[in-house]
């Protein structure tokens, strides 16, 4: 009974603080959440495999209303036809990653995080082929990026659930970033 009250205190507590630091960037608060749950259960050192979840999550969420738009708003059927690939891949991702987070106790972010939002609300505003380009070039260097994070993960996870969806999304990023800088040298 001790130990139950001591697990329900300790919870309180974390959800006190989690609630009253107020966190507006839904990544660092889901990382936060994982990190907590994941100590409390006597995992440590996974702030980066939880950092690396939650952006990934989020990264995926924002290529997903990316191409919503795209599918949308966009001019070139280019455009619309690397959106309409980006949204059933990134969706495949997400899928993904919700079931990894499931088995290993991570916590994704329900919406997009700060920089993610930033990035949506300057594509979004775009019209035509400022749009086109916009979300062109936002997939391009979001790609870019994205290689390169998980490129670390593949070798330097903690998780080895991690660290193995990192390497099995590698080349589909490599192949997503390849077509992305190849309609990007196109439309300019």
């Amino acid at each position: 009974m001790k130990k139950y009250l001591s697990y329900c205190l300790l919870s309180g507590v974390l959800l006190f603080t989690q609630v009253s630091c107020n966190s507006n960037d839904s990544i660092k608060a889901a990382a936060e959440q994982s990190v907590a749950q994941l100590e409390q259960a006597g995992v440590k050192d996974m702030e980066n495999d939880a950092i690396f979840v939650a952006e990934a999550a989020s990264a995926d969420m924002l290529y997903l209303q990316l191409s919503e738009e795209a599918l949308t708003r966009g001019v070139s059927p280019e455009v619309k036809q690397i959106a309409q690939q980006m949204q059933g891949e990134h969706q495949q991702m997400l899928t993904e990653l919700q079931n990894l987070s499931a088995r290993a106790n991570l916590v994704l972010p329900q919406t997009l995080g700060n920089a993610h939002q930033d990035i949506y609300d300057e594509v979004a505003n775009k019209e035509g082929i400022a749009f086109d380009l916009a979300y062109i070039r936002e997939v391009r260097h979001l790609h870019d990026k994205l290689l390169d994070r998980y490129e670390d993960m593949a070798e330097h996870g903690v998780s080895m659930e991690v660290k193995q969806y990192a390497s099995r999304q590698l080349p589909l990023i490599r192949q997503h970033l390849e077509q992305a800088e190849a309609l990007e040298n196109k439309i300019q």
